[in-house]
Formats: structure tokens, C-alpha cells, sequence
């Protein structure tokens, strides 16, 4: 099978919670919706069921990783590798969002199952890492090492940086691309998204938005938003969709490289 005839899978992936990997699920899933006309999302978070509380995206599905609400199934897993595998034949693109807290049993599934490997018989692999300012950078790095480091290239990465939990840049003044982490897989990392760091105005647009569990599109038409609030939400929205374009392929055709 040819890369032009594979369809696209992006798992978004980082073992540190709370930092903005399921609203980077959302984004991916309404930038694909609005591109491709039709996007297939499975929320893997037995806690937060972000992306699957969003009535207005379509083709959602929960795997409950947790049935009983205390261990980890991880063969659940398997039922999820076998329906991408046997039943995406209109080849949809598909997001996948691992959750902090299965993050780790489904790290140590996917590496001891040449999980990507099966799977690149059908899809083009993206991860999509967060990487976040603050107490948390290390934590965040280290996942993105981590990762990079176990899939090697298996995989196609975009890294999206997050300035909202503090500024990335170390005591000495080193920013990002200076870090250690970063310079060791440059080569391997095939874009950065650079989320906006605007005005506590927007963030509380923001966070209204993921408090209503709707999508960007869905704003214009609701009353519970203001005019302010809509235009910060749309700016917000022209400035990641802008940037996924450069780096987030759509229809099968693969674009390059920083936002």
C-alpha cells in the first residue's frame, strides 16, 4: 500500500497530566473535521473523558480501559488496535487521545507489540507531544525523550510547546531549541506548534470553551458566549489552525514544518 492511499493516525501522548494533551486531542480532531469533512476519535482516559463528553464531534468512541474502575485492562487495548486494523476501510483519519493516567501500561503495549509497526501497514503515524514551562518542563521533556527515544522512526512527531504553565527556558536562559533534549532528536521531530500565550481574557475564553465541552465551530451560535468572548475563540482558533496547516497533513497530502 502506498503512503497516498493510508489513511493518517495521530495519538497524542505525554505521561505528565494536566497539560493540555486533550485539548491538543480537540484541536486535531476539529482542525481534521473541518479539512477532511469527517474525522474518527477514540478517548482513551478512564478520568477525563474530554474528547468524548464533545457532543458535537462526531465518530467518537470511549474504550474503557478500566472497567472496574480500579486496574488497568490493558487488553481492552487490543480491541482498539484491531478496529483500526480491520474496520477503517473508508480510511478516515483517525485522533487518539492516551490519557495520563494509561499512558505508561499503554507505552510499555505499544513498544512490547510492535504496536506502530503493525499499524504503518495502514496509517501514517503522528505523535503529538506537549511540552510545558514551568515545575512540570523536565517531566515533560523527559516523556518526549522517552518516546522519541522507543519509537525511533516508526513514527512522525510534532511537538507542541506550551508556555501557559510557565516559560520554557531554564535558569541559564536556555530556550527549547537550546535544550539538550531537543537538539538530541531535531532530526527526528517533523514540526513544533507553538501554542499562543495572549491575555488572561483569552485564557478564560479558553477554559469556558473546555467548561461547555464544545468545539471552536460551535461558538458563533451560542448565546452563553458574548461577542468579546466569540472573537478572542476565533482569533485562538485562525492561529492554531494556521499553524496545524504547515504541519498537520490533510486529505493524505503531507505539508512541512514549523509553526
Amino acid at each position: 500500500m502506498s503512503k497516498k492511499q493510508k489513511a493518517n493516525i495521530h495519538f497524542s501522548m505525554q505521561g505528565k497530566g494536566g497539560v493540555s494533551k486533550s485539548f491538543i486531542s480537540a484541536l486535531i480532531a476539529e482542525f481534521l473535521l473541518e479539512k477532511n469533512g469527517t474525522v474518527k476519535v477514540y478517548d482513551t482516559d478512564p478520568n477525563n473523558h474530554t474528547i468524548s463528553d464533545i457532543d458535537t464531534l462526531p465518530n467518537v468512541t470511549f474504550l474503557n480501559i478500566m472497567p472496574d474502575g480500579n486496574d488497568i485492562k490493558i487488553s481492552k487495548f487490543d480491541d482498539l488496535i484491531l478496529h483500526l486494523l480491520q474496520e477503517n476501510k473508508e480510511m478516515h483519519d483517525v485522533v487518539v487521545d492516551i490519557g495520563a493516567t494509561t499512558f505508561s501500561p499503554i507505552y510499555s503495549y505499544i513498544v512490547e507489540n510492535s504496536t506502530f509497526e503493525l499499524l504503518a501497514s495502514t496509517y501514517n503515524i503522528f505523535i503529538h507531544i506537549p511540552v510545558v514551562g514551568g515545575e512540570a518542563m523536565m517531566d515533560t521533556l523527559n516523556g518526549m525523550d522517552q518516546m522519541i527515544a522507543a519509537f525511533q522512526d516508526s513514527c512522525t512527531y510534532i511537538v507542541w510547546t506550551n508556555p501557559h504553565f510557565g516559560e520554557l527556558k531554564t535558569a541559564e536562559g536556555k530556550t527549547f531549541e537550546d535544550l539538550p533534549e531537543y537538539i538530541k532528536h531535531k532530526e527526528k521531530i517533523f514540526g513544533l506548534i507553538r501554542m499562543p500565550l495572549r491575555s488572561s481574557l483569552f485564557d478564560e475564553a479558553i477554559e469556558k470553551l473546555k467548561k461547555s465541552k464544545k468545539l471552536f465551530k460551535d461558538v458563533d451560535m451560542d448565546a452563553t458566549f458574548n461577542i468579546l468572548e466569540k472573537s478572542r475563540l476565533s482569533m485562538t482558533k485562525n492561529d492554531y489552525f494556521s499553524m496545524m496547516s504547515m504541519v498537520i497533513p490533510t486529505d493524505n497530502k503531507n505539508s512541512k514544518k514549523e509553526a
